[in-house]
């Protein structure tokens, strides 16, 4: 069994990470950080309550840390969880900069422990369903991929993290990030990248909206996002010289687990009738037309995959290495954006 502690008890600890660490029967939820009141005791009674982060990295007690905090704080806070001998989940981004990146897979690599990224968009409908179509070659040459990750919300959040013109902060670092892992495991490293960023909701606020092109030498991803649209359209849209698929709706996961509904239970994870995908290719001349329902996710595995890493029965599956790529790259679309210029990478 192995012992694991919590950064922070936000959405991401009380949604996400604590039902997933408590749904994996090889993993303990054993400390859980909150400087002020213990409200994460109202869900898990037995986990101990610490009020400061160097309290939990000197238990020696606690096998793995999850650096769920906001993003400024990722790289200081997983270096000294890895000096103190833990291995480190870190949510994305992974960190700010590519140094500080390089800087923690050399110190995990050096201290012998497993340091890992919750890219847990993979494992979520829209990335399987565009992946099987890819890998199925019923598109033929892929020409154009165009990803949306797009809702409507006019609030401002009290979250300088999000809504502040800071570093890392807004929906390019928070939502783009996943579509920019998803292109980066489905395509690898694009040529090149033009950005048009801006922000919607406040002049001086931080990104809310982004268009970016990415060159591929025969190949161009286009990632969309904007707080303000009502009415979506398909989420992934891929086209090739054989045919076009087109995504709608929406994994269910995150939405299950804000109601309590965790693996294991019920239904967990099951698609809805609005997640479906439209081929439609051509053959012989003869156009054909089918729908593909959605196909289930699954969150469950993340941490399943990062037992298995640590007791050395299998790889990991979530390597910084990757997640370092993809900050290489939003931070190569920002300095286009702020350019106004092909950046190439």
């Amino acid at each position: 069994m192995l012992n694991v502690a919590l950064c922070s008890y936000g959405m991401s600890g009380k949604v996400f990470h604590a039902p997933l660490i408590t749904a994996e029967p090889r993993l303990k939820l054993h400390t859980i950080l909150q400087r002020n009141e213990p409200t994460a005791l109202a869900d898990y009674p037995n986990a101990k309550i610490v009020k400061s982060f160097d309290e939990l990295i000197a238990d020696p007690d606690i096998h793995l840390v999850v650096v769920n905090t906001p993003n400024e704080h990722h790289y200081p806070m997983t270096k000294a969880a890895l000096l103190a001998g833990k291995h480190v989940v870190v949510e994305k981004p992974f960190t700010l900069s590519l140094a500080e990146g390089n800087e923690l897979i050399a110190l995990a690599q050096q201290q012998h422990r497993i340091l890992s990224v919750f890219q847990n968009k993979r494992l979520e409908s829209d990335h399987l369903d565009a992946k099987t179509i890819i890998e199925s070659g019923s598109l033929g040459r892929i020409v154009e991929v165009e990803w949306h990750y797009d809702r409507y919300r006019t609030n401002i959040t009290h979250k300088k993290w999000k809504e502040d013109n800071l570093p890392g902060s807004g929906t390019w670092f928070d939502l783009g990030i996943h579509m920019v892992d998803s292109m980066l495991c489905l395509f690898g490293k694009p040529n090149a990248v033009y950005a048009d960023m801006r922000s919607l909701r406040r002049a001086e606020g931080s990104t809310d909206y982004f268009n970016t092109i990415f060159y591929y030498d025969d190949l161009r991803v286009i990632l969309r996002s904007s707080t303000y649209v009502s009415e979506k359209s398909a989420t992934v849209s891929i086209h090739g010289d054989k045919g076009s698929y087109l995504k709608f709706g929406q994994d269910v996961q995150e939405s299950q687990m804000m109601r309590g509904i965790i693996p294991g239970m019920e239904g967990w994870a099951q698609p809805g009738d609005d997640n479906y995908g439209i081929l439609h290719v051509h053959n012989n001349g003869e156009a054909q037309r089918t729908i593909i329902p959605g196909q289930r996710g699954y969150y469950e595995h993340y941490y399943h995959n990062i037992v298995d890493a640590i007791s050395g029965t299998a790889p990991l599956a979530f390597l910084p290495q990757q997640s370092l790529l993809g900050v290489e790259v939003l931070l190569a679309a920002e300095e286009s954006a702020k350019q106004q210029t092909l950046i190439r990478l």
